[in-house]
């Protein structure tokens, strides 16, 4: 029998109440290969910082674990697993995203201030949802945390 790959939600907590939702694309081995997250980036310098202010954009990212690019994992992390089946499956879900990276990057959108004025709130729980959209999976909630701007999927933006 065929290994899955799998698509993982994960949740990178922030002070222990809000939470940064992201996608994690992990191999048959359970070996992580790639990430997907929206963060606040700083508009004059196109870095990504951890909490947005006034004048910053969302920013689209995938981030490719095996090219030491920052990774948001860690073992305390609260996960689940959304979506598993053959490699070419999953691939194919995950590339329907991740092909779209730089494309959502052209909308510059706001980034809401602290990732929590606005509104819709735009941040990067609005960015997870519209790669859930895309790849078309379920946008995992994780109970007993806020998640501002997750009910926003960016659709009307």
């Amino acid at each position: 029998m065929q290994k899955s790959f799998v698509i993982e939600a994960r949740s990178y907590g922030i002070a222990g109440i809000v939470s940064h939702n992201f996608w994690v694309l992990r191999d048959d081995q359970g070996s992580t290969i790639s990430q997907l997250h929206g963060l606040a980036t700083d508009r004059n310098s196109n870095n990504f910082k951890a909490i947005g202010f006034f004048k910053d954009r969302l920013g689209f990212y995938e981030f490719n674990t095996e090219d030491n690019d920052p990774s948001f994992i860690s073992k305390k992390q609260r996960s689940a697993i959304v979506f598993q089946s053959v490699k070419d499956d999953v691939l194919l879900r995950w590339n329907r995203a991740s092909s779209q990276v730089k494309s959502l990057n052209q909308h510059d959108l706001d980034y809401s201030p602290l990732g929590l004025f606005g509104f819709p709130i735009c941040n990067s729980n609005s960015a997870y949802c519209l790669y859930a959209r895309l790849m078309d999976i379920p946008c995992y909630r994780f109970s007993g945390i806020l998640e501002p701007g997750i009910n926003n999927d960016l659709q009307d933006n």
